[in-house]
């Protein structure tokens, strides 16, 4: 595991950092290995604690390539929520549907992960993106419970309260993306907006082609 992260977000990138981005390009061609019960419970407390804006979260994730890696199985450990949400849309039962919704799925653990590493590099924190995209698929995990808690309000709450709970829950998953890439890629406020807004028109796009598929 790399250094802890700095608290500064100051825009100057660090000198040196044991992550680079010649060494996530080696080792993401090696066997995505499943992570120890340490490591998932270590992923777990991270997504908790960023959760609640403690960057005492980032340090508990592998911040090198295989920490990288191995945060994608949060992927599978979100499937059976992902699964559940699904099934609540009665147009989501079909089986085109349903298996364009498996394909957004996948695709929207992996799209943003491609273009968030080019980002990183044209901003000059490529030694920094291994950390950031472990803390910020981990804390997916945070994004989909704010999601369900939203849903179960507003199947009880009056529809004006539900569709605010729905607003708020998604106003959070927003900030949660912009306080990881603040701190764990140590941008400033205006390029860590911009990262959120890459993965909110990338999540509009999947969106449309799920649709689309679906319909087909």
């Amino acid at each position: 595991m790399s250094a802890r992260p700095s608290r500064n977000c100051g825009n100057s990138p660090p000198s040196t950092a044991p992550s680079s981005a010649n060494a996530w390009r080696d080792q993401r061609t090696t066997t995505l290995t499943i992570p120890t019960p340490v490591q998932v419970v270590a992923g777990l407390r991270s997504a908790w604690l960023l959760a609640q804006g403690k960057v005492a979260g980032l340090p508990l994730v592998m911040l090198s390539p295989e920490g990288a890696l191995r945060s994608f199985w949060a992927m599978a450990f979100g499937a059976p929520v992902f699964v559940a949400l699904r099934l609540t849309d009665p147009d989501a039962l079909t089986p085109t549907r349903f298996a364009a919704e498996v394909i957004g799925y996948v695709l929207s653990w992996t799209i943003f992960p491609l273009l968030s590493h080019r980002f990183a590099e044209a901003s000059g924190r490529a030694p920094l993106w291994p950390g950031f995209i472990a803390a910020w698929n981990w804390a997916n995990l945070a994004q989909y419970a704010a999601l369900v808690v939203a849903i179960l309000l507003a199947a009880v709450l009056p529809p004006s309260l539900g569709t605010a709970a729905r607003l708020a829950a998604f106003g959070y998953t927003l900030w949660l993306e912009w306080f990881i890439a603040r701190h764990a890629l140590r941008l400033d406020n205006g390029r860590a907006v911009a990262l959120v807004a890459l993965d909110f028109v990338i999540g509009l796009v999947i969106t449309m082609l799920v649709t689309a598929i679906g319909r087909g």
